[in-house]
């Protein structure tokens, strides 16, 4: 597709994720929360439907070729019920939302005024996010208004009380989607890895699913406006890393992060390293001087 058509059709898709999205929470998950049923059908029902919101929107964009995506299967390792914790990079702006679709019931730390937004708030509270802090949000590099929906903060000490909720959001059986870098990550390199994951699935004793996001060529990074759209879709890919078990072991949140922050940057200069070859292989071939 025309890189000038995918301009304003990338417009028309976060307009509609929007809108879509004050209706699903405004109308249509009250209406699944009054039907009849058990609580635990009750929530399986919430939690299909806001996974499904997702997953239509990534297959949107993959429709419309703004981006290339498809839904990766689930390793073996995964948890299929209970709380446990995926981490990833944050190479984009809608990483949030592939890795929501993955399975029903994920939630993730928003930053307050997403929280309280009156467009979007209804469907904050029945997906279960859980609001950061007001000092978070301050000290946010992206509290300018764009869409990361992970929660930024300047030091690991600054969200005590976010890492409790965190805890006891796993330890009542639900699951959790955390970005260790707090924001998107630079177009050619990762940043620190806050604890703040690790730590919470350590206390809870719950399974850490490591799961990398590429995509190629870069799109939608940080600072980046939406309609710089490169010339051709980025392809999106999410793999998994063996899964952490916690539970019963002694581990050093400090030592298991450090650990993971050394495996994502060895894959993430891989990622940087098929970028430039697709990059160069892509280029228009120089003309040979006629003899």
């Amino acid at each position: 597709m025309p890189k000038f058509l995918r301009i304003p059709l990338t417009a028309f898709a976060f307009f509609g994720f929007f809108s879509f999205g004050c209706i699903v929470g405004w109308l249509a998950l009250p209406i699944l929360a009054f039907w009849p049923g058990t609580p635990e059908a009750k929530r399986r029902r919430m939690e299909n439907a806001i996974c499904g919101v997702y997953r239509g929107f990534m297959q949107f964009l993959n429709l419309v070729r703004l981006v290339g995506y498809t839904r990766p299967e689930l390793p073996p390792d995964f948890p299929r019920s209970g709380g446990y914790v995926v981490i990833a990079n944050h190479p984009s702006l809608i990483d949030t939302l592939i890795l929501m679709g993955l399975s029903p019931g994920l939630a993730s730390v928003v930053k307050p005024h997403w929280y309280s937004s009156w467009m979007l708030r209804v469907l904050m509270r029945y997906a279960g996010h859980i609001p950061g802090t007001d000092r978070t949000a301050a000290l946010s590099p992206s509290a300018e208004g764009t869409l990361d929906m992970s929660q930024e903060t300047a030091s690991d000490s600054d969200m005590p009380a976010v890492v409790d909720r965190m805890v006891a959001h796993l330890q009542s059986g639900r699951p959790l989607v955390i970005f260790p870098e707090a924001s998107r990550s630079w177009e050619r390199k990762m940043r620190r890895f806050r604890r703040g994951a690790v730590e919470a699935a350590v206390r809870a004793g719950v399974p850490i699913v490591p799961a990398f996001i590429s995509v190629n060529p870069p799109m939608l990074m940080k600072h980046q406006p939406w309609y710089e759209v490169p010339e051709r879709r980025g392809m999106y890919r999410v793999e998994f890393f063996p899964v952490i078990e916690t539970a019963g072991r002694d581990l050093d949140p400090r030592q298991l992060n450090r650990e993971l922050r050394a495996a994502y940057e060895v894959r993430f200069v891989e990622m940087l390293r098929e970028r430039d070859a697709s990059a160069l292989a892509a280029a228009p071939v120089a003309q040979l001087p006629q003899t």
